[in-house]
C-alpha cells in the first residue's frame, strides 16, 4: 500500500489539477481555489482514518474535537461563568479526542467500509451537507466541495491499488482489491450501515441545478482538468527524460578518461 507522503503527494497533485479545471470553466472564483483545494488534500488522506494510530485519524480527531467543543460550548456563553465553560470544552475535547477515537478505532478495521465507493460517496455527501447546512454554502459551492473530497478520496485509494501490483517481481499482492472495492465483503453488517448512512446524507442534500451547472460550463471542466493534468505528466515525462540523458553524457564522460 502506498504511504502517507505518496498520499499527500497523490492528493496535491490532483487537486491542483482538479481546482484549475474548475477555476478555468468560470465554475470557481479565484478566491474559493485554496480552500477547495485543501478539501481534495484532506479528501485524499481521509480514508486512512480507519489506521489505529495514523496520522490522518489523529489530525481528524483533533479538528473534530474542536469543532464539536465549541459547538456545544458557544450556546452556553453569557448562561455559565467563563470557568466553567473553559472547563465544558477542556471535556469535549478530551472526550471526542480520546473516547471517541478509542471507540471508532475499535469498532473499525483497516481497509474495510472506509476503503470502498461506499466510503466514497459517505465523505463526499457528509461536506456537501456540512458545507449547505451549517456554513450556509449555496447548493452549486457545496457540491464542489464534496467533489473535491471525493476526488481526493478517489485518488487514496486508486494508489493504494497500484501499490498493490508488484512490477518488479511480477506479481500481484494480497491486498490487491481491498482498498477500490465497491462494499466491504468481509463486513456485510458495516456495508449495511454505511449504505444507510449515504442514502440519508444524499436525501438531505441540497438540489443542485444541473441545467444551470452545464450552462456554467461544467462540460469544459472535466476537459480542462484532463488537459492540466496530462501537460503535468508531460512535463515530468520531459524531466525525467532530461536527467537519464544527464546521467548518461556523465557516464560517457567519466568512462572516456579512463
Amino acid at each position: 500500500m502506498a504511504n502517507f507522503q505518496t498520499h499527500l503527494n497523490g492528493g496535491i497533485f490532483v487537486s491542483v489539477a482538479t481546482v484549475l479545471g474548475l477555476h478555468g470553466a468560470g465554475l470557481v472564483e479565484q478566491g474559493a481555489t485554496l480552500g477547495y483545494f485543501a478539501l481534495g488534500v484532506a479528501g485524499s488522506l481521509l480514508p486512512d482514518i480507519d489506521a489505529d494510530a495514523s496520522k490522518p485519524v489523529r489530525a481528524f480527531f483533533n479538528v473534530l474535537g474542536v469543532a464539536v467543543a465549541f459547538a456545544m460550548t458557544l450556546p452556553l456563553i453569557g448562561k455559565f461563568l467563563p470557568l466553567e465553560v473553559a472547563l465544558i470544552w477542556v471535556g469535549v475535547f478530551l472526550c471526542v479526542r480520546y473516547l471517541i477515537i478509542e471507540i471508532f478505532t475499535r469498532a473499525t478495521v483497516h481497509r474495510g467500509i472506509w476503503h470502498s465507493w461506499l466510503g466514497i460517496a459517505a465523505a463526499a455527501l457528509a461536506t456537501v451537507n456540512i458545507a449547505h447546512w451549517t456554513m450556509d454554502r449555496s447548493a452549486e459551492s457545496a457540491w464542489i466541495a464534496g467533489l473535491m473530497v471525493g476526488i481526493g478520496y478517489l485518488t487514496h485509494l486508486v494508489l493504494d491499488e497500484l501499490y498493490s501490483v508488484d512490477l518488479l517481481n511480477s506479481r500481484v499482492k494480497r491486498s490487491f482489491g481491498t482498498a477500490l472495492k465497491p462494499f466491504s465483503l468481509t463486513d456485510p453488517r458495516s456495508s449495511l450501515g454505511m449504505l444507510a448512512v449515504v442514502v440519508a446524507l444524499a436525501w438531505f442534500s441540497p438540489a443542485l441545478d444541473w441545467g444551470l451547472l452545464w450552462a456554467d460550463g461544467l462540460p469544459g471542466v472535466a476537459v480542462d482538468a484532463a488537459d492540466r493534468l496530462v501537460e503535468a505528466f508531460g512535463e515530468m515525462v520531459d524531466g525525467t527524460g532530461l536527467l537519464l540523458q544527464s546521467l548518461i553524457d556523465w557516464i560517457r564522460t567519466g568512462a572516456a578518461h579512463l
